[in-house]
């Protein structure tokens, strides 16, 4: 009796471990779900925000490029009324060549036309500066492309010309 006894007892103490050992593995298993969900939660909250924050950004870019449109609109509407009736002729004149035209143009330019076009230019490189500095990592690849099948265009051209 007693060795049955001894038997049934460490049975349920065998037992009692085995639905511990079960019961911590349950527990481990619900807070590893629990920080899983956790982690979900926040990566999709930073993801959220990071489009928050790309969209403000793309809408400030957006404001910033009309800014500048208009203002170099305005530039170059300045310029324009600026040019005299003699500088108009020689832009329109159909006989001369384009080389000709620009040589024409330039010599016939004023000191203070000369210098809004050197205004102009030295805002047009800034803004390009600036927007390749800011530029997406997509944004920077169109312009490679862009540049690279300008070159290309140019050089067939040129040798179509010759």
């Amino acid at each position: 009796m007693k060795n049955l006894s001894a038997k049934i007892i460490g049975s349920a103490m065998a037992l009692f471990l085995i639905t511990g050992l079960s019961f911590a593995q349950e527990n481990n298993s619900g807070s590893e779900l629990q920080n899983q969900e956790q982690n979900q939660v926040q990566n999709q909250t930073a993801t959220q925000d990071q489009t928050a924050n790309q969209e403000q950004n793309q809408v400030q870019t957006q404001a910033n490029i009309q800014d500048q449109n208009q203002n170099n609109e305005r530039n170059r509407k300045r310029f324009r009324e600026s040019l005299t009736d003699e500088q108009k002729a020689i832009l329109e004149n159909q006989e001369m060549t384009q080389n000709q035209k620009r040589n024409a143009f330039k010599a016939s330019l004023s000191e203070e036309q000369k210098v809004m076009l050197r205004e102009n230019a030295e805002i047009r490189k800034q803004q390009r500066n600036q927007y390749r500095n800011t530029a997406s990592s997509e944004q920077q690849q169109q312009m490679k492309e862009n540049c690279e099948n300008t070159r290309t265009q140019t050089r067939t051209g040129r040798q179509g010309g010759n």
